[in-house]
């Protein structure tokens, strides 16, 4: 028996492959503030937390572009 990878995407749930390397996980973080010297143009996150949410990447897409990815377009 194998198991079931598929979930569901956060915003539209339509199901997702959490091992797909389009679609997008949640993942929450701490960030120490370093100075700048001390970051040397990297993160500095010292913590994080990943989350079984996952979004497709259409829904990130319309995040990104400022649309609630849960509206759908009128048009």
């Amino acid at each position: 028996m194998t198991p079931d990878l598929t979930r569901a995407c956060h915003f539209c749930r339509e199901p997702v492959d959490p091992l797909d390397h389009t679609v997008y996980r949640r993942a929450v973080g701490w960030e120490r503030r370093g100075l700048s010297e001390t970051r040397r143009g990297g993160s500095d996150i010292v913590l994080r937390e990943l989350r079984d949410e996952y979004a497709c990447p259409v829904c990130v897409a319309r995040l990104r572009a400022g649309l609630d990815a849960r509206q759908e377009s009128l048009l």
